[in-house]
């Protein structure tokens, strides 16, 4: 199934990092994390992580954030802006899968270093316990 980007609604194109098949924006550098994928990152090698980066190269700006609610791109849920610490993330309740602009990849892999992107919400009151 191709995804869409939900910024700028290109689809997304599929990588392989490490043991982790992620999602990302050709046109804005953004990146779709199903759940769990975030985690696998962060406990991989740290090459990985650079390639992956040096992958994020989109440059068409995205979409200021809104109180609007996007619809996820890989269930029938959807999107809610969340602050994952300084990260401003799109986040699905219902399959845990997180968007990430360019240039949020490190701060997001270091907030969730030793816990969940769920946890890490929760304790924040972004989202309710489940």
């Amino acid at each position: 199934m191709n995804l869409t980007c939900v910024k700028c609604t290109s689809v997304l194109d599929k990588a392989r990092v490490g043991d982790v098949e992620v999602d990302l924006c050709p046109s804005c550098g953004g990146l779709w994390l199903d759940h769990g994928e975030i985690e696998r990152l962060g406990r991989g090698k740290a090459e990985d992580l650079t390639r992956l980066r040096s992958a994020l190269v989109g440059n068409e700006a995205p979409d200021p954030a809104s109180d609007t609610t996007t619809s996820c791109p890989a269930c029938p849920g959807g999107l809610k802006e969340v602050d994952l610490g300084p990260v401003h993330i799109e986040y699905c309740n219902k399959c845990h899968g997180i968007f990430l602009d360019k240039g949020e990849l490190d701060d997001a892999v270091k907030v969730v270093s030793g816990s969940t992107v769920r946890q890490v919400l929760t304790l924040a009151g972004q989202i309710a316990k489940s």
